[in-house]
């Protein structure tokens, strides 16, 4: 197709998908929220750019934090920087721009939907403030700190820094290569070329409350000086030799194709790579209508909130066989809530981001985990598994030589089915306030983690001062053993006795979820039991795979056996054969039993 053709077919229909996913669909969705707005956004951007004969090849998305609050700092030549990053990022993406772009109708409503904040020259302290709201607002936020569009590097401003400081959050540095060659400054939408922009994301900057706003500025600076972006040694030209990338999709698909076995990717890398990956996996669903449901979400929150209403009724009462049905219920009640707990600390329980926090902090109360300490936990060892000695929840069982009173206690508690691992796992994961605080470092973090173990343990003294400690145990106390007792099983066949990678100090990446397969095991329940108590839960590896699906439609995707895969019933009657520190401390490689 001619140049000028394209430019011209490209110009009309850039406009005509806008108008159709931000203008048109609006007026027919009576239940629009900002997550539908950025994802008709999202669509409309994809299909624009698309039109335009551009590709976006992504590097380094593994880089990106995507469960904190981020500050993304990134070069700026282009119009198309942010279309690119929208085009790519499935995070609510907020940007802070010249308050004259809040003057245009349209781009103002555009922007003030994603949540951006105009820089007002004359009052840097309220664009400050604007800004720490959007961050604390769960947004992440965008700043091109040269402070306008350029093709060479400028001085940057020292507004990502301060905001750094302020707020604790990270800094995630994007150089963006390619996009001044395609549409140059100070050029209009008519001039667009095609060619490929390519998104570098490089690692994440955590600053320390005693690294000045100078020091900060430079790091920050020596990233972008490090990626060579002011020779502009990554254009078009060079671009254009990846001819194959035809699609935002092919081209992330293609990085993870060739990502070595040490490649990274994020605690919960973009959706979009997740899903796309999926789909090259052989799933037979459209893994893009897997969306959370609100109404799903309140189904199985309402269910399991009757289920525990029914089961403390039944144990209070002084009937002895209706004590012990209630005790049964209550402990598989437990159990739902700690799969509860699981899926809205991946905020997929629901659709409404609040909704899943809330509901974190009641499935908590219930699995006897704090919410936020499960959420930012749960978080890194998404992030890090594969990794024995990295990731947080299993690093205690890297194989070493126990001692003998270690041995007896683990070997007894395992034969006699005392809940001993399941009781440690919550203790050294979610209430050890020393390891949780010395985890992680910023101070919002601290903060959050603090409140959570005090309110939750104030919380728990408040209810068996009120109740009494004989009601308390009597109502609760064997459901909660027998409930424990399952939970050490559920937990311990996830991902022990298979064999793992230690880095031994070394400095290592992550591995990405398609790969984190080959670390984790998934036990096959009966049908009713997997949906309605785990809400599929024990589809352990499609979840490492697609950590961004709901687990509720994870049934729907098991067509596809992943690896790892056994019988609930058979695993049991195989682990309970061999001693637990066998179990706990070394592989099937070792030992060679293989379930």
């Amino acid at each position: 197709m001619p140049l000028r053709l394209r430019q011209l077919l490209g110009f009309s229909l850039y406009y005509l998908s806008f108008s159709y996913y931000l203008l048109l669909l609006p007026l027919f969705d009576p239940w629009e929220t900002d997550e539908r707005f950025r994802k008709r956004l999202r669509k409309a951007t994809r299909l624009a750019i698309r039109m335009f004969g551009v590709t976006i090849d992504v590097q380094g998305a593994d880089q990106l934090d995507s469960q904190s609050n981020t500050i993304i700092v990134a070069n700026h030549s282009s119009w198309l920087d942010q279309l690119a990053l929208i085009a790519s990022l499935d995070l609510p993406v907020a940007f802070v721009t010249n308050e004259k772009y809040f003057k245009y109708a349209g781009l103002s409503k555009v922007l003030r939907k994603l949540g951006s904040v105009p820089v007002m020259g004359r009052d840097i302290n309220a664009s400050l403030k604007a800004c720490r709201e959007t961050i604390n607002s769960g947004k992440c936020l965008v700043i091109y700190p040269e402070g306008t569009r350029s093709k060479s590097l400028l001085p940057f401003r020292r507004g990502a820094a301060l905001l750094a400081q302020q707020t604790g959050a990270p800094i995630q540095p994007v150089v963006i290569h390619g996009a001044e060659e395609i549409l140059p400054r100070k050029h209009s939408l008519l001039k667009v070329r095609p060619g490929v922009i390519r998104l570098e994301f490089l690692p994440c900057l955590h600053m320390d409350e005693s690294i000045t706003t100078k020091q900060c500025m430079e790091q920050i600076h020596h990233c972008f000086a490090g990626s060579a972006v002011m020779m502009g040694n990554t254009s078009n030209d060079q671009a254009t030799t990846n001819g194959n990338a035809t699609t935002v999709t092919e081209a992330k698909d293609a990085e993870f194709d060739s990502t070595p076995p040490t490649a990274t990717t994020d605690i919960q890398v973009d959706a979009d790579i997740q899903v796309d990956a999926g789909v090259q996996q052989g799933f037979s669903v459209d893994l893009d209508s897997l969306q959370s449901s609100n109404a799903m979400g309140g189904f199985y929150f309402v269910y399991a909130l009757l289920m525990t209403v029914a089961a403390i009724a039944l144990s209070l009462s002084p009937n002895g066989w209706l004590w012990l049905a209630g005790q049964l219920l209550l402990s598989v009640t437990f159990i739902q809530w700690f799969a509860i707990l699981h899926e809205a600390g991946h905020k997929t329980m629901f659709r409404a981001r609040w909704l899943n926090r809330w509901t974190s902090y009641v499935a908590g109360f219930f699995a006897l985990i704090p919410g936020d300490c499960w959420r930012l936990v749960h978080a890194k060892h998404h992030y890090w598994t594969g990794w024995q000695d990295l990731d947080v929840t299993t690093e205690t069982l890297v194989p070493r030589p126990l001692r003998r009173f270690e041995r007896v206690a683990i070997n007894t508690c395992w034969r006699l089915w005392i809940p001993l691992f399941a009781s440690l796992y919550r203790w050294n994961n979610y209430w050890n306030l020393t390891r949780l605080r010395g985890m992680f470092q910023r101070p919002r973090q601290k903060r959050l983690i603090t409140a959570n173990v005090l309110g939750y343990l104030l919380i728990y003294l408040a209810v068996t001062i009120t109740v009494g400690t004989q009601t308390m145990l009597t109502t609760i106390g064997l459901g909660l053993f027998i409930s424990m007792s399952l939970q050490d099983l559920l937990i311990l066949s996830q991902h022990t006795h298979i064999p793992m990678k230690i880095s031994n100090g070394e400095s290592v990446r992550p591995f990405p979820p398609t790969q984190q397969e080959d670390f984790t095991r998934s036990l096959l329940f009966p049908t009713w039991f997997a949906r309605l108590v785990l809400l599929n839960v024990d589809a352990h590896g499609l979840h490492h795979m697609l950590p961004r699906i709901p687990g509720y439609h994870l049934h729907r995707l098991q067509d596809r056996e992943t690896l790892n895969c056994i019988h609930w019933w058979k695993w049991i009657a195989k682990a309970k054969s061999v001693p637990g520190e066998v179990l706990l401390f070394q592989n099937r490689d070792e030992t060679g039993f293989h379930f």
